[in-house]
């Protein structure tokens, strides 16, 4: 059996098991036999036909630079969605262009590769114009990018305040985290990096970050079509 033919047999066992919910026990005692009966067939498990409606999608890494560490900001922005839309990321580094992989279900996925890309792009304007407008002079190169990074910090911690945390069964956590160990099965720890300023340095950059982000709403906005597609998403941006 190749691939297409499997996933027809998987599409034809979801609908099975559909009907082996109807109230007529007749038809429910034939469909959940015949699912049964595929199931073995097919050497799958209620998990694996469960993990059909997840998938990876690829996004610009944006934020991060092949070869250079990964901010903190970055990973707290990362969190941040993750939370947002019960999703995960991981990192891929090895190409010239750095990307960020979002793993989950299918809607939630494409929102959270969607949000990650308009915030990841409105920060680094965010960025720029602080630099520009904040720290154009009186300071040396490498202070002035370690201050817009922890401007950054704050800017995170900022929109974070406007974020409601989406709800994850442990049976939705399970299958996520199954689904990664699928994907990644050698994951290893990404290292991140600090802006490494003292408390002292930072209260006036982070404080500015988080008045800035505390602009920024992020809308969930999701209407699924019959097929599970994303149908529209509401844009995410300064309020």
């Amino acid at each position: 059996m190749n691939a297409e033919q499997k996933k027809k047999a998987m599409e034809r066992l979801k609908k099975l098991l559909m009907l082996s919910r109807s109230t007529n026990e007749n038809e429910a005692a034939a469909a959940l036999g015949k699912a049964q009966e595929l199931m073995r067939e097919l050497s799958v498990s209620e998990d694996d036909l469960e993990l059909t409606d997840y998938t990876a999608l690829e996004a610009d890494g944006l934020l991060v630079r092949p070869g250079r560490s990964v901010p903190v900001y970055v990973m707290r922005l990362e969190g941040l969605i993750e939370k947002a839309f019960g999703c995960t990321a991981v990192w891929d580094r090895h190409q010239v262009k750095c990307k960020i992989i979002w793993l989950g279900q299918k809607s939630k996925a494409e929102i959270s590769a969607y949000s990650w890309t308009v915030l990841a792009r409105l920060l680094k304007n965010k960025r720029e114009q602080y630099k520009f407008t904040h720290l154009l002079t009186g300071h040396t190169p490498g202070k002035r990018e370690a201050l817009a990074d922890t401007f950054c910090e704050g800017w995170v911690a900022g929109v974070s305040r406007n974020i409601l945390q989406d709800t994850v069964s442990a049976k939705d956590k399970r299958l996520l985290d199954l689904f990664l160990n699928q994907k990644f099965p050698n994951l290893i720890d990404l290292q991140s990096r600090g802006a490494g300023l003292t408390s002292g340095q930072v209260n006036s950059a982070y404080t500015d970050g988080i008045r800035a982000g505390q602009k920024t709403h992020l809308h969930s906005g999701v209407q699924n079509t019959k097929r599970g597609q994303v149908g529209q998403t509401q844009y995410l941006g300064a309020a």
